[in-house]
């Protein structure tokens, strides 16, 4: 990958979540620090829309072409539409749970969680009802600790970063385990993406670095470390112009840029 320039955020410094590509020009990010979500061309470096919430937004996920989920620090899922270049509030989601790591799954939501118990749910977009789900107590024994980010694949596998027990949890639609990570590479895994179904990328913060995970052979690749500055990588996102974005841990006024080659 060759580095780009940094996609500035202005003076105003940001804590990033999470963030998604909505289309090839623009990316959606979350800002905890300020309760906003923020709509930038990723062009021009411009803020094309921005809007603050009654609580800070946690995770995020693309549910359809205009439409956005978010996760927020109470209990709620945010779901707003996304109108050209401007941000709207839609419909909310009350949960039993605190909600952490969202996607897409089928027609469904994918959603990490920590409460009383720990673990993952399928739950419907319409109303929130539980569908699946898969947590220390159901599973027997103490899969998960600190679940976060997810992605999900053209395959229907979802993938769960914990970064608590420095794992990567592969599991299928009706969450089923089927293939765990783990290792030296991932020292405190967070945000991760799926450029397809075999190809992963991956934060592991402590290690200043962002992995390649190929699910078929198992195996594990440092893309990024701090030689092409990567420093406690947070989240990330890949757009369809063959671009990575990089947000650190922290408050920051810039995202890395690296373009694919």
């Amino acid at each position: 990958m060759r580095k780009e320039p940094d996609l500035q955020l202005g003076n105003e410094q940001l804590e990033i979540v999470d963030m998604t590509e909505v289309s090839d020009d623009k990316i959606l990010l979350t800002d905890k620090n300020k309760r906003k979500l923020i709509l930038l061309d990723t062009k021009t470096d411009a803020v094309l829309s921005e809007i603050v919430l009654k609580d800070k937004p946690l995770f995020i996920c693309m549910v359809d072409t205009n439409q956005v989920a978010t996760t927020l620090a109470n209990r709620k899922i945010q779901f707003l539409n996304i109108q050209d270049t401007k941000l709207m509030i839609d419909s909310i989601l009350d949960l039993d749970v605190y909600v952490m790591g969202i996607d897409k799954s089928l027609s469904n939501l994918v959603v990490a969680f920590e409460d009383k118990n720990i673990g993952v749910k399928i739950i419907s977009k319409k109303d929130g009802a539980q569908i699946h789900n898969l947590d220390n107590t159901t599973a027997g024994r103490k899969v998960f600790k600190h679940p976060r980010w997810i992605a999900t694949t053209s395959d229907d596998s979802i993938y769960v970063t914990d970064w608590g027990t420095h794992t990567i949890i592969r599991l299928d639609a009706s969450l089923t385990f089927i293939q765990m990570f783990s290792g030296a590479m991932l020292n405190v895994p967070c945000g991760i993406i799926a450029l397809n179904r075999d190809q992963l990328l991956v934060c592991s913060r402590d290690n200043n670095s962002i992995v390649l995970i190929r699910p078929s052979t198992n195996s594990m690749t440092v893309l990024l470390d701090k030689q092409h500055g990567i420093k406690s990588p947070k989240s990330l996102c890949f757009s369809t112009e063959q671009k990575l974005y990089v947000a650190s841990t922290g408050k920051t006024t810039s995202v890395l840029v690296y373009k694919l080659t």
